[in-house]
């Protein structure tokens, strides 16, 4: 779920999850390092990648896909 809603809590959605992966964004070599970094805020990894997609749309982290680095972390 992206957004809270009355069954899903704002700390558990992907938007309230931003603030885990921006936290340990700068401190992560790659998605691959991010996502076992954060593994056990998130319950699957689609979670963890609707919450790396919705800061992506965001423009607040940058990835270079061609190598899976962070590229830059606003």
């Amino acid at each position: 779920m992206i957004t809270p809603n009355k069954v899903v809590a704002l700390e558990r959605s992907a938007l309230g999850l931003t603030q885990v992966v921006l936290a340990e964004a700068p401190n992560a070599d790659s998605l691959l390092d991010l996502q076992q970094r954060t593994s056990k805020h998130f319950e699957s990894i689609d979670q963890f990648l609707l919450t790396v997609d919705l800061l992506f749309v965001l423009g607040r982290i940058s990835v270079d896909f061609n190598t899976g680095r962070i590229a830059h972390v606003d």
